[in-house]
């Protein structure tokens, strides 16, 4: 398990337990017993109740909410993986300034492009391009760049188009994380990067 699922896990849990709590001060005689005790006090009556009642059904929302939450964004990104699958991605790879072009993958999977992202001497310019083939118009998303001199940046290209990415890129996980995300779909991708 690694930790992104971990985090997961723990969030369902604490979910739960918010909400066996609730379901346990409803049922016991913790709060009755409290409002009785603090009914000779100083906080007596209506500030009570509102309190424990507060903390009470705070638990229930707070449980409820997480689990909603949490499964929304599971779902919406498993559904985003699988619109991803069905796109037809071709992966290229260009070296030497674009004069030497080799294609990686007709159909890519984010296991090819981690792989061919590692695989590559980012210490020369490199050109890593998703090619998305699955309907008549040209776009494609690329990555590109060197470690050492040039820089890196990203690009979406279509007919009529040549966007950049607003902001810098620094590192070669940054670039394959931008792909996977355009391989998980444009609606991912769009909503998480500018490009102008």
């Amino acid at each position: 398990m690694n930790s992104r699922d971990f985090k997961i896990v723990r969030l369902y849990v604490i979910g739960f337990i918010c909400i066996v709590s609730y379901v346990f001060l409803e049922n016991s005689n913790v709060i009755p017993n409290l409002v009785e005790k603090t009914s000779r006090g100083r906080y007596s009556g209506f500030p009570t109740f509102f309190l424990t009642g507060l903390f009470k059904y705070g638990l229930l929302f707070l449980g409820i909410g997480i689990i909603m939450i949490l499964s929304f964004f599971l779902i919406q990104e498993k559904y985003f993986q699988i619109s991803g699958k069905k796109r037809n991605l071709k992966l290229v790879v260009s070296y030497d300034y674009g004069e030497n072009i080799k294609t990686i993958s007709k159909k890519a999977t984010s296991e090819i492009i981690k792989s061919t992202m590692e695989s590559i001497n980012w210490n020369t310019f490199h050109i890593v391009q998703l090619e998305d083939e699955s309907d008549n118009n040209f776009k494609a998303l690329e990555v590109s760049g060197s470690l050492v001199e040039d820089g890196m940046t990203s690009g979406y290209v279509t007919d009529d188009n040549h966007l950049l990415m607003q902001k810098s890129i620094e590192t070669v996980d940054q670039m394959t994380e931008i792909l996977l995300d355009f391989m998980k779909g444009e609606d991912v991708w769009r909503n998480k990067y500018e490009y102008k």
